[in-house]
Parts: structure tokens; C-alpha cells; sequence
């Protein structure tokens, strides 16, 4: 049997509007020593209460959860009742503008419902450790981001991804400070990006970084 409260294990909730799929998820899930799904449910709602009163590490939440409801709608409620759950998108969608949306309102992973079942578990250790979890299919470099961006571009890109501030990469680079928000600005209009943080989570979504 496993130690639920033992500090190896990962506690999982799931909140999919599919019975099926939950009921799949959770076996195989299950199956791994070091997580345990302690609920599942169907709506937000459902999963605000269970999660104030299981406080799982992990919340593997869908985007589309019925009649015209959108996981991503529901983040600002859970983690008011879950403060310290990292959420892990499990959804259909494959294409990278969901992984880009989920990614920027603060998901630490997204992985597909066609995954192998090593790769859910994955992505819930990975997320569980802290760290971003995003699937291969979104990690390729997509050759239309990568050829609109210069030389120069990237570099301020990959600074910026670093956490060097604006007059640390003007230094780097040998280029005023000005220049360097020209770039970054630039950065943000090609990417869509409305902040340095989403500036970086979406090129490493399209396999930039």
C-alpha cells in the first residue's frame, strides 16, 4: 500500500468532464509507486472543493469541460482554494496556440490525451518537482517563429531568457540601451507577447529556446 502522506508520493487530482478518460487516468496513474490520485471530478467547481480539502501537489485539469466551460477560466479559483497545486493541462488539443495559452496563464505543464501513459506520469513528476513539463509535439521549432526573428533578435532573446536585465544585455551585446528595447519590443510584437515572462514562456513553446 502506499504512504499517501509519505513525502515521495505525488498527490493527484483530476478534473475532466469524460468519466472514461478519468477513470484511464487514474489507473495508470496508479500504477506508479510514487503517485496516487486521491479524486477526480467534472467541473471546476468540484475541483475547487476537493482540492481545498485534499490539497493535491498536482491538478491535471482539461481545457474543454463541457457545456461551453474552458479549464483555463478556472486557474484564478483553484489555486485561491490550492495555493501551493501545480496545474498540468491533460487535453485534446494538440496545437501549440493551447499549449502557448495554458503556458501564459500560468500552467506548469501541458500534455496531450493521446500521450503514452509513461508520459502522463512524467508530466506529473515533473511539474510536481517545480518544473515546466511541455509535450514534444510543442517543443519542435516551428520554421515560421524561427525565420522571422534576426540574428541579433535571438540574442536578445536568449539574454533576456537568462534573466539579464536591459542595461546587463546592453553590455553583452555592446549596444545602447535603447537599442535593446527596440529589440525586445520588437520581440513581443513577432511573438504576441504582452510581458517578458510570456515573451519567454511562448518561445520556448515554439521551440525558439
Amino acid at each position: 500500500m502506499k504512504n499517501i502522506g509519505g513525502p515521495a508520493t505525488v498527490t493527484v487530482l483530476l478534473c475532466d468532464d469524460h468519466r472514461m478518460f478519468r477513470e484511464g487516468a487514474k489507473r495508470i496513474l496508479d500504477d506508479e509507486d510514487d503517485i496516487v490520485v486521491v479524486g477526480d471530478v467534472s467541473s471546476v467547481e468540484e475541483a475547487v472543493q476537493q482540492g481545498a480539502a485534499l490539497a493535491p501537489a498536482v491538478i491535471g485539469l482539461d481545457i474543454s469541460l463541457g457545456a461551453g466551460k474552458n479549464g483555463l477560466d478556472g486557474f484564478s479559483q483553484l489555486w485561491q482554494w490550492c495555493p501551493t497545486a501545480k496545474i498540468l493541462i491533460v487535453s485534446q488539443h494538440q496545437e501549440r496556440s493551447f499549449v502557448q495559452a495554458a503556458l501564459a496563464r500560468g500552467a506548469s505543464g501541458y500534455v496531450t490525451k493521446d500521450a503514452a501513459a509513461d508520459d502522463l506520469a512524467a508530466a506529473v513528476r515533473t511539474v510536481s518537482q517545480g518544473r515546466q513539463y511541455i509535450p514534444q509535439v510543442a517543443s519542435k521549432p516551428d520554421r515560421q517563429f524561427a525565420t522571422r526573428l534576426t540574428t541579433r533578435e535571438r540574442d536578445v532573446l536568449e539574454l533576456l531568457a537568462e534573466g539579464h536585465t536591459n542595461v546587463e544585455i546592453s553590455g553583452v551585446l555592446h549596444l545602447s540601451v535603447r537599442t535593446i528595447e527596440t529589440y525586445r519590443s520588437q520581440l513581443a510584437r513577432k511573438l504576441g507577447a504582452g510581458s517578458r515572462a510570456e515573451l519567454i514562456r511562448i518561445a520556448k513553446v515554439e521551440g525558439i529556446l
